[in-house]
């Protein structure tokens, strides 16, 4: 009888991929540990196992896609283009946090969560990135301005902003995420 041998990484990261994709498509309580152990094709004991619980994996879930350096790393001269093609041409078939956050907000305890990591590895280092005295307050427009792009093509779609956009609702919004970085204010 061979032995087959487990692959532990793997099967934690299928289970975070698993649940990155069903919180992204349904609100926190509508996601059932299950659900996302059944497209991992992992066993339910091993979500307590290597997260401890649904709202750790949640929490995992979020953190992992929340990546800073993605928001700073584009050039500022082209923020607000790099930023919407990065909304609607997602690299990779990689989830966009937001759509995970906008559609936990009815629930108060994926909420605070992802306030504080929305907090903490989002609106933190975009402050230090535009280094301004009103830093704190551009890098919560931007903020303000991607979780509305998010809500009105999730939970409340508009037919202009569902789909493809149309070239000068996409232009305007480019413009509108380029106005927090140039605005001299």
């Amino acid at each position: 009888m061979v032995k087959r041998r487990r692959d532990a990484d793997g099967t934690r990261d299928a289970i975070l991929k698993a649940a990155q994709t069903a919180f992204s498509q349904k609100a926190y309580a509508a996601v059932g540990v299950r659900e996302i152990t059944a497209a991992a094709g992992a066993n339910i004991a091993l979500v307590n196992r290597y997260f401890g619980s649904k709202e750790k994996l949640f929490e995992q879930a979020i953190a992992e896609l929340l990546d800073p350096a993605m928001l700073t790393r584009a050039p500022r001269d082209n923020f607000g283009k790099a930023l919407v093609a990065s909304f609607l041409e997602p690299h990779g078939g990689r989830v966009n946090p937001l759509q995970i956050m906008v559609l936990a907000a009815s629930d108060a305890g994926a909420r605070a969560i992802t306030d504080t990591l929305l907090r903490d590895q989002i609106i933190e280092p975009l402050s230090r990135w535009f280094d301004r005295p009103n830093a704190d307050e551009r890098a919560a427009r931007l903020v303000l301005l991607a979780s509305g792009f998010f809500l009105y093509r999730l939970l409340y779609p508009l037919e202009a902003w569902s789909g493809d956009l149309a070239p000068a609702s996409r232009i305007w919004l480019e413009q509108a995420f380029q106005s927090v970085i140039d605005d001299p204010a």
